[in-house]
């Protein structure tokens, strides 16, 4: 496959981490729908009312700095391991443009997820585990108003780590699927394939995400189909711009070290000498 604008600075990338930004900063385009308070009254026998919680949404609340995966630590991660990856696999098998098409794809996955994200939390306004800890219920009412306390539905953690860390997963397995030829060792019994292993390898990028959307549930931050919802929506932006970007997966690609071949509007077209 030959990438098309190779240089990364170029308009397309303009607008690209324009897009990006944008997409970033959607949560603030309208406001949070204000769900009614989920509770139910029960009318005692001598004429007072009694008003019962509902248990789900009574979780207890961890602090952002005493979870396991903080904003802070998200973003870490969801930067530095597919930028990590880019660059190593840049110096190893260099291709002509392939950092600028790596970064586009994943910017344009991104944006995406973060404005179906912040779009459907907005719409939606589901209520967090820990919803009567954080709107300050009093026993009758929440005291005080705030939005994150009706931004559950789906999971910001696990769209984002599943976007990021899944498109740096179907990047290494393209490159396992182009290696010629396939990675053997000798051994005295014969010699041992390699690209299982390496398949292996290229996905531990996912199991990072999963990880991510695992702790979401643990500590109560979300309910178990935000966390769903969020690693669908995350996985299908990064395969569809992924699939934009490279060559689909076990498509027969020539090794990485070798030069691209050029596109076929390029090749000049000569006349047999044999032919009459």
């Amino acid at each position: 496959m030959g990438f098309k604008n190779r240089s990364l600075v170029s308009l397309e990338s303009l607008l690209v981490f324009v897009f990006f930004f944008v997409g970033l900063i959607s949560d603030h385009f309208f406001s949070t729908f204000q769900r009614p308070v989920l509770q139910q009254r029960l009318q005692l026998s001598n004429g007072t009312s009694v008003v019962l919680v509902e248990l789900l949404l009574d979780d207890p609340y961890v602090p952002g700095d005493q979870q396991i995966f903080p904003v802070s630590l998200l973003m870490l991660l969801c930067i530095g391991m597919p930028v990590g990856v880019m660059l190593v696999i840049t110096c190893l098998c260099p291709r002509d443009g392939e950092p600028a098409s790596f970064v586009r794809g994943l910017l344009m996955a991104m944006a995406c997820m973060f404005f179906t994200v912040n779009l459907t939390k907005n719409y939606v306004g589901y209520w967090r585990p820990y919803f009567y800890h954080m709107c300050g219920w009093d026993g009758k009412e929440c005291t005080n108003t705030n939005d994150e306390a009706r931004r559950s539905f789906p999971s910001g953690h696990s769209s984002t780590s599943f976007c990021a860390m899944l498109f740096t997963s179907l990047f290494l397995l393209g490159k396992v699927a182009g290696l010629r030829p396939k990675p053997m060792i000798p051994l005295p019994l014969g010699h041992l394939d390699l690209t299982n292993l390496l398949l292996l390898l290229a996905l531990v990028p996912t199991c990072l995400a999963f990880w991510v959307a695992a702790s979401r549930v643990r500590e109560n931050d979300h309910h178990p189909a935000d966390v769903v919802a969020g690693a669908m929506i995350g996985s299908a932006w990064a395969a569809l711009w992924y699939a934009r970007y490279f060559t689909p997966l076990w498509d027969s690609d020539p090794d990485c070290s070798e030069p691209m071949q050029p596109e076929s509007s390029d090749v000049l077209m000569t006349e047999d000498p044999a032919r009459p």
